[in-house]
């Protein structure tokens, strides 16, 4: 039997000791090293427990197919992702601000009103494109005593830490694009969240997936992104017009801070279906404007009080992990 050898491999590539994953399964460090070195084998009624601990199923765990979720990226994915980090180094120069806690998006609802985190004493967090590392300042100074981010930027990712050290404050930060898990643990954090980051994914469904293994039983995931409507209406003669395919999902190249830049349009019931089949449940979806004036005249402006009486510009969506 290969299953001691799928386990070692698991708990590797997921970098999970021998200790964590013997106090999230309730025995001693000693059964696991026997696992691992075919001494003796899990009962099979631990079989299901070892498998939903990896987020893999039975079958896994006997025939060994395991992927490294750390080589997943395609060549293109790759090239995307690059040309992204440039645009991103550049936001520095720009002094660009962006949305930060307790903002979720333009004309959106906020923190304060939706009140979607809780009680964030003592809590783990971390950050899927955390910037230059103001939610998490915001999470610090709500209580939170883990705090971890990542971004693919590495000059965001060296102001955060800037802003991190003269404030006095511990936190993990890590240069790695979402699709892609630098080192950071599993089964850790009470919550995981993307303020205005989710929707630069090249794979969700990736994402998606480490952000649950991420989480620890019943953890919270929160993000909020663009409703993907607004990118296929273009401002024509003073009305808004469907000018590119919301059903297509298509890669759009924008330019930003005077780079090319790459993001893939994706709807809604996708970023819903990656939810559920990474076990996970919605239970609050947002998407309501808020904060514009109702009276507020036609403009050609990508986001606008105008166009928000008509169409919310973001949505944000509460998950909880399942298991």
């Amino acid at each position: 039997m290969s299953i001691g050898r799928t386990i070692k491999k698991l708990r590797t590539i997921n970098r999970i000791s021998q200790k964590e994953m013997s106090e999230k399964l309730s025995v001693s460090c000693q059964t696991i090293s026997k696992w691992e070195t075919g001494r003796s084998y899990p009962d099979i009624e631990k079989l299901p427990e070892i498998a939903d601990f990896f987020h893999v199923t039975i079958d896994t765990l006997f025939q060994g197919n395991v992927e490294d979720f750390n080589e997943t990226l395609t060549n293109a994915e790759r090239g995307y992702l690059e040309e992204n980090r440039t645009g991103w180094d550049q936001s520095i120069s720009k002094d660009w601000n962006g949305t930060i806690l307790p903002n979720y998006g333009p004309y959106t609802p906020c923190e304060d009103e939706l009140k979607l985190f809780g009680n964030m004493k003592d809590k783990a967090v971390l950050e899927l494109a955390c910037g230059n590392g103001r939610s998490l300042l915001y999470q610090a100074e709500q209580g939170a005593k883990e705090l971890y981010g990542l971004d693919i930027s590495e000059i965001q990712i060296a102001d955060a830490k800037k802003k991190f050290a003269d404030k006095h404050i511990n936190a993990k930060l890590f240069i790695s694009p979402m699709e892609i898990n630098p080192g950071i643990p599993f089964h850790h954090f009470d919550y995981v969240y993307s303020i205005y980051g989710i929707g630069w994914s090249q794979d969700i469904n990736k994402v998606f997936s480490l952000v649950s293994r991420y989480l620890k039983a019943n953890g919270i995931f929160i993000f909020s992104w663009d409703n993907p409507l607004l990118p296929c209406l273009e401002s024509q003669n003073g009305q808004y017009v469907l000018s590119r395919s919301y059903e297509e999902e298509q890669m759009i190249r924008i330019k930003k801070f005077g780079m090319e830049m790459n993001l893939r349009n994706w709807k809604i019931s996708s970023y819903i279906n990656a939810l559920i089949n990474n076990g996970m449940e919605i239970e609050k979806f947002v998407e309501s404007s808020a904060h514009y004036d109702r009276n507020a005249e036609y403009s050609e402006r990508y986001y606008s009080a105008h166009r928000a009486a008509l169409i919310n510009h973001s949505f944000v969506i509460k998950a909880r992990k399942r298991h």
